[in-house]
């Protein structure tokens, strides 16, 4: 038995690109149907991604909006606590519409007066009308007797003899040693005052001179700017030259709230405080007086402030008619400083002591203040005091037609302020020594 071997299928060469031509068909087919696949489970997938997170921002949304509007449970104690806060509401709510009740009903109900406030009334009734016919008598005496006097001329018998006033004269009460102990209280608070002012006033142009890097040095007499001259321009000098006389001023408004509230006391520190009122406002009220003439000090600011002279001179006029209004207005509160020394102050028993009390302190002090200041003392400054002559005159002029005041009974006894004065005088010796090295700052 014989075996044929096994013959070889041949294909011919076009059947054979036929055959690799249908597979690549197929092939890329498949791929095709496979990338189509996938798309559709990709898109499949994120519809999937974006229905939870709707579902997810919906479940947030309602548990907010729940949170909202659930109420929430309370414990015992918070809900008695809120009732509490209810109650007290509601009785805030009733008494404030009482209250407006009771206020709107007062517009249409006759206002009782008590018995006191009638009293009162009546009382100051009967010291009006009293004045006014103590105003009469004194001016129908007035013209009685200058016509008097006008007939006895016309007929030749001359003008009636003077009389002397009772008591020694006013320069003799001033030498005697109460006098000359008010005297000496008042001028070293005087010069304290006047230190102390001078001091923070330099101070404070030298803290502002650091906005502008400027070096300064503070002596007794004067500020001293370690600045090239080509450094200087218009808003330095006028921030820093204007700093001084502002913080002064300050200063003053400062002792006359002060004051306003302890000038019923006896101590007399009390006094500090009116001659800081001075010092203070004539820093800005003299030194624009003084600066406009000599062009120094606060003159600087208004030379960069380009005023006309015109201008200059109506300001000028101004700070006198302001120191003039200063010194009236505290010519009470000089009289009211009398009650650290006695329990009354009459009319006809004033002048020594508002002598001693204002006036020889200034001129001591405005001496006494250019003493400490040689050899360097400046010009300006010794102006600037004297400028505040227009503050002390009103109160040496206008005392005596103020009415008589009485204090209270308490024993009172003038003497010397030793711890005031001591005080004084190491706190002027310290400043001439230690601001004569200088205090740099910078």
């Amino acid at each position: 038995m014989s075996f044929s071997s096994p013959q070889k299928i041949s294909y011919p060469w076009w059947k054979r690109l036929a055959r690799i031509y249908g597979f690549l068909k197929k092939s890329r087919k498949k791929r095709k149907q496979d990338k189509r696949e996938e798309k559709r489970k990709k898109k499949e997938e994120k519809k999937k991604e974006k229905r939870f997170k709707r579902r997810k921002r919906r479940r947030q949304i309602k548990v907010i909006l729940y949170s909202f509007f659930r109420k929430k449970k309370l414990t015992p104690k918070e809900l008695a606590k809120k009732q509490e806060q209810k109650r007290i509401k509601g009785w805030k709510k009733r008494k404030r519409r009482r209250l407006l009740q009771a206020y709107f009903r007062g517009f249409f109900k006759a206002k009782t007066k008590s018995e006191r406030s009638l009293r009162i009334k009546s009382q100051q009734k009967k010291e009006k009308v009293f004045i006014k016919y103590r105003r009469k008598r004194i001016f129908r005496l007035v013209i009685e007797r200058n016509s008097k006097i006008i007939k006895d001329v016309v007929k030749g018998k001359g003008l009636p003899v003077r009389k002397k006033k009772a008591g020694p004269p006013i320069w003799k009460q001033i030498f005697e040693g109460k006098q000359i102990k008010i005297a000496t209280n008042s001028l070293v608070l005087f010069l304290m005052s006047y230190f102390f002012i001078d001091f923070f006033t330099h101070l404070s142009m030298a803290v502002t001179s650091l906005l502008f890097e400027y070096k300064t040095i503070i002596y007794y007499y004067n500020i001293e700017f370690l600045v090239d001259y080509d450094d200087w321009f218009a808003d330095s000098i006028k921030t820093i030259f204007a700093t001084g006389p502002i913080v002064g001023l300050i200063i003053a408004f400062l002792s006359m709230v002060i004051y306003s509230k302890v000038y019923l006391e006896t101590g007399i520190l009390k006094i500090l405080l009116l001659w800081s009122m001075f010092h203070g406002a004539n820093s800005i009220i003299g030194g624009t007086l003084i600066g406009n003439i000599m062009g120094k000090g606060f003159g600087y600011v208004i030379m960069y402030l380009y005023y006309s002279d015109t201008g200059k001179l109506i300001m000028s006029l101004l700070m006198i008619l302001i120191s003039i209004i200063i010194g009236t207005v505290s010519t009470k509160y000089w009289i009211m400083s009398a009650n650290s020394y006695v329990n009354y102050s009459k009319p006809h028993q004033r002048t020594a002591f508002m002598l001693s009390q204002v006036l020889i302190p200034y001129i001591l002090g405005t001496f006494i203040i250019w003493l400490i200041t040689l050899p360097n003392g400046l010009r300006y400054d010794t102006n600037v005091n004297i400028a505040l002559i227009f503050m002390v005159l009103p109160p040496l002029f206008l005392h005596k037609y103020y009415q008589e005041y009485y204090f209270d009974e308490d024993p009172r006894k003038i003497k010397f302020a030793y711890k005031i004065i001591f005080f004084a005088i190491i706190f002027l010796i310290s400043y001439r020594l230690l601001l004569d090295i200088g205090l740099r700052i910078g």
